[in-house]
């Protein structure tokens, strides 16, 4: 059957979706032909909004022989028409992964399992790009691996294959010394231009750098019962990673680990201990990458003993004017203590605990001098509470007085179609906005993504009440608002962006009226050109504007606002896909 036969009947045939939106037209004059509307399945196709598409295409997890597709520019034809969706074979990446290792350390391959992780940036601003992981599997010549991976064109960026040996637990493996203690990760560059087959990874290598040290009590015993492992980048503009072999320290606190090559600056050494929470992680910055060395890490004088103190965490959980416990809040304590001389050990200290029902939680300080003024509380309570967070309060040992939660402001609404009817079942999400985000610093962005999104579900009103924290840090947020209707309703999904909280008071939204939907479709087809069902296709608005970068004060060097998704669809057993945009 040729191409061109699938595409008539497909276009052609009757179709019953029974959750689909109720029938719109039975002939074309029912629809807004003057825009290019056509009727097909009762319904009218077309008239897309105006802006840059892009589209990523995924096949069902049992077609092998397909691999993922960006298109970084999609033309949709006034007919509401997608045009190719074809999906690709892909090339393969397979091999086997060897190890080198430098004396006193014996490779032993039986041992040498990873987890081996492919990546590519995007090849439409803002998109969200390849990724692929796999884990090695076990042979009699050693360590396997095998990747699918879109075939790279002469414009494409290379793949980034990041090899990370298994057995990185936050103790010692049971079952004896493990990949992770043998050899480094690996970090390395791929153009996949056709099949790479019979690969042979070499981890490690005879001239690597290696840290040798011990982590020390204030007195100069070694501390045991410590992980050891270096943080540094393979590129610049990269969050740190993990870039060495790990060790645990033994009753003498010796440690040694091994770096992986091509480190970009130098690496930071982190000794946490693993057995007794009390103690501080130990940090020393700044040590070279690019050649051996010796490191000891002296733990702070003065530090105490244990203690453990009751926290009682209350707020106005029911909105009204009686205090209650608060339960399932997360309560987390931390302190940092400086060095005291230029390029010495910085230490941290963290705990946490969840409230009970009385809405207590306890953890256990240390009560020394060195540490005892420096605790810093963070709560957050269950998502969806009425009640809002605590960042970054001091608090001292001993008793503590009730915390009193302060109370989240109300986002209120009412959602409607674009006809001006009420919406059910619509889902409404309140997300940080990028906005809010880069206006923090590190550490309160690092907070604000850890306090769970609220979301709820519109009733038959078509009303919707979120609660949110109003500030973090002393800065009032904004929130997108993304609203997901049901597909029986052929509303498009929409997003309203940067609503601003003024103040710690309600917000009461004017009617949110969702646009007019434009639907759309296309057919997915295998590299013969026959259809595929069970494919994902998501279509992206892109918006190369950069404006927000140079609005908000901490902004990543990158500045990767992602492009905005505007609908999705899975194709039917004839590979048509059907979605719903946004006009």
């Amino acid at each position: 059957m040729t191409r061109a036969l699938l595409l008539a009947l497909s276009l052609t045939a009757c179709l019953s979706v029974p959750e689909g939106p109720k029938q719109e037209c039975k002939v074309a004059s029912d629809c807004d032909t003057a825009n290019g509307e056509v009727c097909d399945e009762g319904l009218c196709w077309g008239n897309p909004p105006e802006g840059t598409f892009a589209a990523v295409i995924s096949p069902p997890s049992d077609r092998k022989d397909l691999v993922s597709k960006e298109l970084s520019q999609v033309v949709i034809s006034d007919a509401g028409w997608l045009g190719d969706l074809g999906l690709e074979v892909p090339v393969v990446f397979s091999g086997h992964l060897d190890a080198l290792c430098t004396a006193p350390t014996i490779c032993d391959r039986t041992k040498l399992s990873a987890t081996i992780t492919v990546t590519r940036a995007s090849q439409f601003h803002g998109g969200p790009g390849f990724k692929a992981v796999v884990a090695s599997e076990s042979s009699p010549d050693g360590p396997t691996f095998e990747v699918a991976l879109p075939r790279t064109n002469p414009t494409d960026a290379s793949y980034i294959v990041t090899v990370v040996p298994d057995g990185r637990g936050e103790s010692p493996s049971t079952g004896g010394v493990t990949a992770a203690q043998i050899v480094p990760p690996l970090h390395l560059e791929l153009a996949a231009l056709s099949s790479l087959t019979a690969q042979t990874i070499t981890l490690g290598a005879l001239d690597l750098a290696s840290i040798d040290g011990q982590v020390m009590s204030s007195t100069g015993v070694g501390l045991p019962e410590h992980r050891i492992v270096a943080l540094g980048h393979w590129e610049a503009s990269a969050p740190a990673t993990e870039v060495s072999t790990i060790d645990y320290t033994g009753s003498d606190g010796k440690f040694r680990i091994v770096l992986s090559k091509d480190l970009v600056g130098p690496v930071e050494i982190v000794a946490k201990p693993y057995k007794n929470p009390s103690l501080p992680t130990l940090h020393l910055f700044n040590v070279p990458s690019g050649s051996s060395t010796q490191r000891t890490l002296v733990q702070p004088a003065g530090l105490g003993n244990p203690t453990s103190v009751m926290f009682p965490v209350r707020g106005l959980v029911d909105g009204g004017g009686s205090v209650d416990p608060v339960r399932g809040a997360r309560v987390r304590v931390t302190a940092s203590i400086a060095p005291i001389m230029v390029g010495g050990v910085y230490a941290t200290f963290s705990a946490e605990a969840t409230t009970d029902d009385a809405g207590n939680a306890s953890i256990d300080m240390l009560d020394g001098a060195t540490i005892r003024d420096l605790y810093k509380l963070e709560v957050v309570p269950p998502v969806s509470s009425t009640v809002g967070t605590v960042f970054d309060r001091s608090v001292t040992l001993g008793p503590q007085a009730n915390i009193m939660l302060p109370s989240r402001i109300a986002l209120r609404g009412v959602v409607k179609d674009a006809q001006g009817e009420l919406l059910s079942d619509v889902q409404v999400t309140a997300r940080p906005s990028l906005r809010f985000t880069w206006s923090l610093e590190d550490k309160p962005q690092a907070f604000l993504s850890a306090i769970p999104t609220p979301s709820v579900l519109t009733p038959k009103s078509g009303e919707f009440v979120l609660f949110v924290d109003p500030t973090v840090a002393g800065v009032f947020g904004t929130y997108d608002l993304v609203f997901e209707p049901s597909a029986k309703s052929g509303a498009p999904s929409w997003s309203q962006g940067d609503i601003a909280i003024a103040q710690a008071t309600d917000v009461l939204l004017p009617d949110v009226v969702l646009p007019d939907a434009a639907r759309v479709h296309g057919m997915v087809t295998d590299a013969s050109g026959l259809p595929v069902e069970g494919s994902e296709v998501k279509l992206f608005r892109i918006d190369p504007s950069l404006a927000l970068c140079s609005e908000v004060s901490h902004a990543p060097d990158t500045c990767p606002i992602p492009a905005k998704l505007q609908g999705r669809g899975d194709s039917d057993d004839r590979g048509l896909v059907r979605l719903t945009l946004p006009r």
